[in-house]
């Protein structure tokens, strides 16, 4: 069975504070979004107590030691960092029968990007996309209290981008970079953590342009049913998406003596659907600091090209081997996915109905209990020109 290990270290310096052993871990990793983190720290005794006060220090003493907020966690499984996940919530409880129990939330490191805000103006005119990435992460990091040592890594994109932030829309900087990714002919990124030549830990905000990870040819995550992939799952909502889209932006009347309305761009149909009787649904986004109606246009048509119809997440949990090709770095890689049972029955050929090579684009991991087998849950991305 594999052996997962849970370091917690200060956020700002990585410096070690202690290992726990937590339970009922579940973590995620997701592209643009944060994953979460969460866990159970049963406290058994006194010395487990006094251990653990090292990483969650208790109401009576100084809270700037350590903490929610002041923590990082790093999940190890056989020696190989997992992931990294900033402790953001942490609830000691006792119950009826005496026992002790510490309840830890938390989220990877994408998650402090929305808890940093732009405080100063900024603007860029003509710039690739990708420099305006990276040039955000490096202005967030700018002062000592905030540089989490999170290196930009990625090549320019070739798409240029005008771009103006002000400090009095105190917007928060995942913001402003998931809008910046969430266009058409954007970037994805994700912030990944691993082990250099050295064993030292590096975290880096990694771009891809269009999109991350290997071609579908590449492909080694093999999962079939009968087989290593236990059970599936084949959401459809309609409730998440919409068949005509707009985009809106800020006032750019200025006059305060003068009514002033949002800037709102054109309307962009889901042709494709209506063509074929979709009835009209409709989304307005909002996109706060967007003033000229190009950029407005450029959101609208992301959502009407990604979101339009019904929002299908197709999921899978599947048996990890103990030297599995699975990773929670692989974000973006593809993986073969074979199913054959009531649902996806073999055709009149005698080939799977359901044989796909699609890409991943969230992991979820639960480590065993002893004695159980170890699982993780990859959701999935279907495949926009048929499948590789």
């Amino acid at each position: 069975m594999s052996a997962y290990r849970y370091l917690f270290c200060d956020l700002l310096t990585d410096r070690p504070i202690t290992t726990l052993e937590l339970a009922g871990v579940s973590f995620e990793r997701r592209i643009v979004q944060a994953g979460t983190f969460q866990a159970t720290l049963p406290v058994t005794n006194a010395q487990t107590a006094e251990r653990v006060r090292q990483v969650f220090p208790p109401e009576d003493q100084p809270r700037s030691l350590a903490g929610p907020g002041r923590v990082i966690c790093h999940v190890y499984r056989n020696g190989d960092l997992w992931g990294s996940y900033v402790i953001w919530q942490a609830t000691p409880a006792g119950d009826s029968r005496g026992k002790v129990t510490l309840q830890i939330q938390g989220a990877s490191l994408e998650s402090y990007l929305h808890r940093r805000e732009i405080w100063d103006d900024l603007a860029f005119t003509g710039e690739d996309q990708i420099d305006i990435a990276h040039a955000l992460i490096a202005d967030m990091q700018d002062e000592p209290a905030g540089n989490l040592g999170i290196v930009p890594v990625g090549a320019p994109s070739g798409v240029l981008r005008d771009r103006q932030y002000k400090a009095s829309e105190a917007s928060t900087y995942g913001d402003r970079l998931a809008e910046l990714a969430n266009l058409t002919d954007g970037f994805e990124y994700c912030i990944r953590t691993y082990l250099n030549g050295e064993g030292e830990r590096v975290r880096e905000f990694v771009t891809g342009q269009p999109r991350l990870g290997r071609p579908a040819g590449d492909a080694d995550m093999v999962f079939t049913r009968p087989g290593n992939l236990l059970s599936w799952s084949y959401e459809s909502d309609a409730t998440k998406a919409a068949t005509r889209w707009r985009a809106r932006g800020d006032t750019v009347n200025d006059d305060l003596t003068t009514d002033s309305e949002p800037l709102v761009g054109p309307a962009v149909p889901a042709q494709e659907l209506l063509d074929v009787g979709w009835p009209y649904v409709d989304r307005t986004v909002d996109y706060q600091g967007a003033r000229d109606v190009a950029t407005l246009q450029g959101y609208a048509e992301y959502y009407a090209a990604k979101r339009s119809g019904a929002v299908r997440i197709p999921q899978i949990t599947v048996r990890l081997a103990e030297d599995t090709v699975v990773h929670p770095n692989r974000l973006g890689d593809h993986a073969r996915v074979t199913i054959v049972d009531d649902w996806w029955p073999l055709g009149a050929d005698g080939r799977p109905t359901f044989a796909h090579t699609w890409r991943v684009v969230g992991f979820q991991i639960t480590p065993p209990a002893r004695g159980a087998a170890e699982q993780a849950t990859l959701i999935l991305e279907e495949a926009e020109d048929g499948d590789a």
